[in-house]
C-alpha cells in the first residue's frame, strides 16, 4: 500500500512536466523586437522629409521573412518610422508586332568593314529610290563572299512602336554564328545597334533555336549585319516592333541585380542538383550554367520554402552549351513568376549521358524592391532586418505620402554596423523552433528522471520491508517455546526459586536472531527484565 502511494505521489509531476513540454511545443515564441541580425545607416541628404532606396542583396540575405516583414527604419532614438515597401510587379506582357523586312546581300569590300559602296557612299548593288526604299541592281555574291546584308526597314510612323530586336529565320539545319548590326539613316554614317548570337540545332526530333537580335540605340531606317562566323541561308528576316506603352525587355533586364555563383551539389539520385538561393530573393530568373561543353539536356526546376515543405514544379527547359571554333552559346535564363523560396532542385534527364563532371552553378535574378520612409526624428537613420518573430509593419506608398507634394530623395545604404548581440538569445529568436525542441526535450528527460528516482525509491523500499518479514517468521516460533518454557518455570516458581538470570539469558538468546540492527528490543514476556531480578 506504502509504495502504491509514493506512485500515486509521484505521476502528478510526472504528468506536469509532459505538460509543460506539450505547451512549450504548441505555445508561440515571442521574439525580441530589439534584436536584429544587421543594421544598416542611411547615407541622407539633409532637408528631405521622404526618402527611398533601393533594397540590396545584402538586406534580402539578412531577412528572416519571406515578405521582408522584419524590416524596420529606426531614428537616432531607436524608435520606429513610417515607410512602404513597393515590390515591381510583373509588367503586363504585350504581344510585338511583327513586320517582314526586305534584306539585301552586299559583296565584300577591301577594307572588310561593310560591303562594298559607290563614290556617293551608297553600297554597291542596291539603288535608292526617292521614298527612301532599296532596290538590287545586281545578282548576289557566292556564298563564300557574302558576309554582310543591308536591311530596309522603311519609313517608321511616329507613335507605331518601337523596333525592339530582329528575328533571323534560318534554312539550315544545324548553324551556329555571332552577328553585329548597325543602323543609320542616310546609309553614311553608322552606330551600333545591337549583337548577338544564333543558333539553330536539331537535338533527338527536336530543334534549339535561338533567332533574336536585341537592338539597342535610337530607332534608324536601315540596318546593316555583319555575319562574324559566315552567312546562313536565311529563310525571312522579321523586326520585332513594341507598342509605345510597352516595356521593352532590355529595361527589364537593366533594373534586374543578380547573384552569380551558386553551386549546386549532387544529390543521392543521378541527375539531381540541389542548391540554395541564401535569402527570400523574389526570384524571377534562373541561369543554369552547364560545367562542359557540347552538352544537351532536358531539365526540370523546382523549389520549396523549408526542408520540411514539398516540393513544387516551377519551370522546364531544355539546357545546353555548344562549342563550335570561336563561337560557344548557352541556354538563355529561365524565365519565372517571382519565388522567393530558398531551396531548389534541378531534376536532368540522364538518359543521354546528363551534364557530366563538375559542377553545375548558378545564377539567380529578381527585381529588388523600394522602399520609402519619412525622416522623423533626429538622425542617424538605420535600417534594421533579421527577426523572425516580427510581422510587417510597412504601409502603402499612397498612405505615407498622404498627398503630399514633397519630394522623394534617393537615400543610399551604408555597410552593415559591427554589432555584438547576446548570441543566445538572437539564436532563440531566429529559430523559434529549434526552442520549442529544445523545451520538448527538456522537459521529457525530466519527467524521464523523475520517474526514475520514483522507482529507485519504490525499490529500495520493498527491498528494506522484504528482509525483517524473510527473518521475522522462525523468530516467532522460537518465541513461542520461550514463552512456553517461561510459564513452566513461572508455574513451577512456588516450589522453589529459579535464577530469573538464567530466563532473561534464555529469553535474549532466543529473541536475539530476531533483532534488527540497532539497540535490542524489549521482551514481551510478562516479568522479564534488561538482566533485572523476577519478583517470585
Amino acid at each position: 500500500m506504502a509504495a502504491r502511494r509514493r506512485l500515486a505521489a509521484g505521476l502528478p509531476a510526472c504528468v506536469a512536466w509532459v505538460g509543460l513540454a506539450v505547451c512549450g511545443w504548441s505555445l508561440p515564441v515571442h521574439a525580441a523586437t530589439d534584436e536584429f541580425a544587421q543594421r544598416f545607416t542611411f547615407d541622407l541628404d539633409k532637408g528631405a522629409a521622404y526618402y527611398s532606396v533601393t533594397l540590396p542583396a545584402v538586406v534580402y540575405a539578412a531577412s528572416q521573412r519571406g515578405d521582408l516583414g522584419d524590416l524596420r527604419v529606426l531614428n537616432g532614438a531607436g524608435e520606429p518610422v513610417p515607410f512602404s515597401l513597393d515590390t515591381p510587379r510583373e509588367p503586363p506582357r504585350t504581344r510585338p508586332v511583327l513586320r517582314s523586312v526586305q534584306w539585301f546581300p552586299l559583296r565584300p569590300s577591301s577594307s572588310g568593314n561593310g560591303g562594298a559602296t559607290g563614290r556617293n557612299g551608297v553600297p554597291l548593288g542596291v539603288t535608292i529610290a526617292a521614298d527612301g526604299s532599296l532596290r538590287a541592281t545586281a545578282a548576289p555574291p557566292d556564298r563564300e563572299q557574302h558576309d554582310t546584308d543591308l536591311i530596309d526597314l522603311g519609313r517608321m510612323t511616329p507613335g507605331a512602336g518601337q523596333p525592339d530586336a530582329l528575328l533571323v529565320h534560318i534554312r539550315d539545319d544545324n548553324y551556329q554564328g555571332r552577328v553585329s548590326i548597325e543602323s543609320s539613316e542616310d546609309l553614311r554614317n553608322w552606330q551600333a545597334a545591337g549583337d548577338g548570337q544564333l543558333l539553330k540545332v536539331t537535338y533527338n526530333g527536336s530543334t534549339l533555336s535561338q533567332n533574336r537580335v536585341p537592338l539597342i540605340g535610337s530607332p534608324a531606317r536601315y540596318l546593316r549585319v555583319h555575319w562574324l562566323d559566315g552567312a546562313p541561308y536565311i529563310g525571312s528576316l522579321e523586326l520585332e516592333v513594341l507598342a509605345a506603352n510597352a516595356v521593352s525587355t532590355q529595361r527589364e533586364d537593366a533594373q534586374r541585380e543578380w547573384r552569380e555563383g551558386v553551386v549546386a551539389r549532387s544529390g543521392p539520385k543521378p541527375g539531381e542538383y540541389y542548391f540554395s538561393t541564401g535569402g527570400p530573393y523574389p526570384v524571377d530568373r534562373l541561369r543554369l550554367n552547364l560545367p562542359q561543353p557540347n552538352t544537351v539536356a532536358p531539365a526540370v526546376v523546382y523549389s520549396r520554402a523549408s526542408l520540411d515543405a514539398p516540393w513544387r514544379q516551377v519551370g522546364s527547359a531544355t539546357l545546353y552549351r555548344l562549342h563550335n571554333g570561336d563561337v560557344e552559346q548557352s541556354n538563355p535564363p529561365l524565365e519565372l513568376k517571382a519565388d522567393v523560396d530558398r531551396q531548389w532542385r534541378v531534376v536532368v534527364d540522364t538518359r543521354n549521358g546528363g551534364l557530366g563532371a563538375g559542377a553545375l552553378t548558378v545564377a539567380v535574378g529578381w527585381r529588388p524592391a523600394t522602399l520609402t520612409f519619412v525622416a522623423r526624428g533626429d538622425a542617424p537613420f538605420t535600417l534594421a532586418v533579421g527577426n523572425a518573430g516580427l510581422t510587417s509593419t510597412a504601409v502603402s506608398r499612397a498612405d505615407l505620402l498622404m498627398g503630399a507634394s514633397a519630394a522623394v530623395v534617393p537615400a543610399r545604404l551604408g555597410t552593415a554596423q559591427p554589432e555584438e548581440p547576446d548570441t543566445g538569445a538572437l539564436s532563440m529568436t531566429r529559430h523559434p523552433e529549434a526552442l520549442r525542441r529544445y523545451l520538448l526535450w527538456a522537459a521529457l528527460l525530466l519527467a524521464v528522471g523523475t520517474l526514475g528516482a520514483i522507482a529507485w525509491r519504490l525499490a529500495r523500499g520493498a527491498r528494506a520491508h522484504a528482509a525483517p518479514a524473510a527473518q521475522g517468521a522462525p523468530g516467532a516460533g522460537a518465541g513461542a517455546g520461550s514463552g512456553e518454557g517461561v510459564a513452566g518455570v513461572a508455574s513451577g516458581a512456588g516450589a522453589g526459586a529459579v535464577p530469573n538470570t538464567a530466563v532473561g539469558a534464555s529469553i535474549a538468546t532466543a529473541t536475539a536472531p530476531a533483532a534488527s540492527t540497532g539497540p535490542p528490543a524489549e521482551s514481551n514476556v510478562p516479568g522479564s527484565g534488561n538482566g533485572g531480578p523476577v519478583a517470585g
